[in-house]
């Protein structure tokens, strides 16, 4: 298991950098919603309770951390903070076994004899009726001992009682020992493991106790000799995981991604991110100045993009290195059981680069709210949105989870892009007036975003083949899918400015957006159409003529035979992103042009 191994590992690491940032050995995280005050003497001081309960580290033992149900042995208590039912007349035999495990290990500390001689008072339910708290045997109760001069009256923030059950947990020698097959060490073994690794799985484990079925079958006369490890790596992995789930997973319901560095677990480069949310201005492209030139480009572009991965972590450059990246992706397969669905481990530089190549071949043109172009990679959950439609209901979820599932092989390991992905998002951004706000209306900014993520994947996937499609507009392709969708962007910009001349208002909607889903299953057929509804607006329009060269020079591209009703391909909206750019571009540069020569008259 070396995903167990490397959490381990990175365990060990993080917890000499930061102590702080991870649970310590014999402890786990639980949530308190009671904070009872007492004195040095045990006497009751105040009680309260929180809105929203927090998270603190408790000292547990193995039972009581995952054995709270059936039998009552002695270490079902946890050793400090409890619920409520094990500290009050709730029940007796349970108050019992609490009072028992915390005077084993009290020891001299004057804070934990203060705790033991107010549950041994029993007046813990009294105080909590005067203090308006509502009785509740799940109520999870913390202790706060205040002493003059004592620094750390917050028992679950102090050191020295961590310290001192870790102690007695190792002087105790209540666990079988025998050889760790995570650390190759004699080691106290593990009964069972953690639960609670990721909060949305609730109480779900990676590691479960079933090796005794193969006792029972008689392949091995010892539990541990078919699955023998150790407390402590037990304990350090589940530990890393939880920490690094918490601070930097990627979640999506019981599914949990973490990309970390196994030297110190450090976040790395989300590979689900796009590039403008994962580097920010930093991989922006000046919108006029580099649109002229497509290789300027590509070459701005890829070296923002590697200039911005160096920068992030541990990466100083993207030289060989002996640093490691692990990426992991686990979910919950019922409540109690946890999976490991994608596994990789990789060579720092090597995940850096996996994540280069992902965003260089997956990119398009983006706008910004205010409509301004920039160069990007879609995110992942911009993808699944374009494929499968915005989120919809729990069943989306498990669809979601197995879309991220599916992009992690493409991203990391360099699996290609399906074509039914392809298909279902071109299918879909073709039927542009599906895209509805929640006023019912038209949602252009969704529908040119999907527009964006699709001609990204398009152009991913047909990279797959060979076939290279670059971010400027190729007046020369004499492909069919292209050419068609050149004619649709000219048709629409021809329509939209005439209205726009006439009117003082962009319309919201123009015949070859209407006809867009015919254009993509009939192109000839529903081109005659377009074509014909354009005369009008033809004759109204000034610079008209411009555009029926356009047109021309377009039609005259079209190779024998492939101006026919043939269905499109997602190729055909890469030249209607691409032709409609253009247009828009020109126009802008036209105004500036005027404006500037009105300036010299002046």
């Amino acid at each position: 298991m070396s995903w167990f191994s490397n959490l381990a590992e990175a365990y060990d690491r993080v917890f000499q950098i930061d102590e702080s940032l991870l649970i310590p050995l014999n402890h786990w995280e639980i949530k308190s919603d009671v904070c009872i005050a007492i004195d040095g003497d045990g006497k009751f001081l105040r009680a309260s309770q929180d809105k929203e309960a927090i998270r603190i580290r408790i000292p547990v033992t193995e039972s009581s951390q995952h054995s709270r149900t059936g039998a009552i042995n002695i270490n079902d208590a946890h050793a400090l903070h409890e619920k409520l039912e094990y500290l009050s007349s709730m029940n007796i035999t349970k108050k019992d076994k609490y009072l028992n495990i915390l005077s084993a290990w009290c020891g001299v500390n004057p804070k934990l004899h203060a705790v033991f001689n107010y549950i041994s008072g029993g007046t813990i339910l009294d105080d909590l009726s005067n203090e308006k708290i509502k009785l509740d045997k799940n109520i999870f109760v913390r202790f706060r001992v205040e002493i003059p001069n004592d620094k750390y009256p917050n028992l679950w923030e102090d050191v020295d009682i961590v310290k001192a059950w870790q102690n007695y947990c190792i002087n105790t020698n209540i666990y079988e020992k025998a050889l760790c097959q995570i650390t190759g060490k004699i080691s106290d073994l593990a009964n069972m493991h953690p639960k609670g690794i990721n909060w949305s799985a609730s109480g779900a484990k990676l590691v479960s106790r079933n090796s005794e079925n193969y006792v029972f079958k008689g392949r091995f006369k010892k539990e541990h000799e078919a699955n023998s490890i150790s407390l402590s790596a037990s304990h350090k992995a589940s530990a890393m995981l939880n920490y690094l789930i918490a601070t930097h997973g990627y979640k999506c319901d019981t599914q949990a991604i973490v990309a970390w560095a196994i030297d110190d677990g450090s976040a790395q480069p989300d590979p689900f991110a796009d590039s403008y949310g994962l580097f920010g201005e930093t991989i922006k492209t000046a919108n006029d100045r580099i649109d002229d030139a497509q290789r300027e480009i590509d070459i701005d572009y890829a070296k923002k993009l590697r200039g911005a991965l160096a920068g992030m972590g541990n990466v100083k450059s993207l030289d060989n290195t002996i640093n490691r990246v692990a990426v992991m992706a686990m979910d919950a397969a019922t409540t109690g059981r946890m999976g490991i669905t994608f596994y990789q481990d990789l060579e720092q530089n090597e995940y850096i680069e996996r994540i280069i190549a992902w965003h260089e071949s997956c990119k398009w043109w983006f706008f910004h709210r205010d409509w301004t172009n920039y160069v990007s990679a879609p995110s992942v959950n911009s993808i699944i949105a374009a494929v499968y439609g915005e989120p919809k209901g729990e069943g989306y979820k498990k669809i979601q989870k197995q879309a991220r599932e599916r992009l992690l092989n493409h991203i990391i390991c360099g699996q290609p892009l399906d074509r039914s992905w392809i298909s279902a998002a071109v299918a879909r951004v073709s039927r542009p007036f599906s895209y509805i706000k929640k006023d019912g209306g038209w949602d252009k900014w969704s529908w040119n975003k999907a527009l964006s993520v699709t001609c990204a994947i398009t152009k991913k996937y047909f990279s797959q083949k060979k076939e290279e499609f670059n971010l400027k507009l190729d007046k020369n392709c004499t492909n069919r899918n292209y050419l068609f969708g050149r004619l649709l962007a000219i048709a629409e910009i021809l329509e939209e400015r005439e209205i726009y001349s006439r009117t003082g208002e962009w319309p919201k909607q123009t015949n070859a957006m209407r006809y867009m889903t015919a254009f993509s299953k009939k192109p000839l057929r529903t081109w005659q159409i377009i074509r014909e509804n354009l005369n009008p607006y033809i004759i109204r329009l000034k610079n008209s003529e411009w555009h029926k060269k356009q047109i021309d020079g377009i039609m005259i591209l079209f190779q024998d035979g492939d101006f026919n009703d043939k269905p499109l391909d997602g190729i055909y909206l890469l030249g209607y992103s691409l032709q409609r750019k253009f247009l828009n571009k020109k126009t802008k540069k036209t105004k500036i042009t005027k404006i500037t020569r009105r300036k010299r008259r002046i």
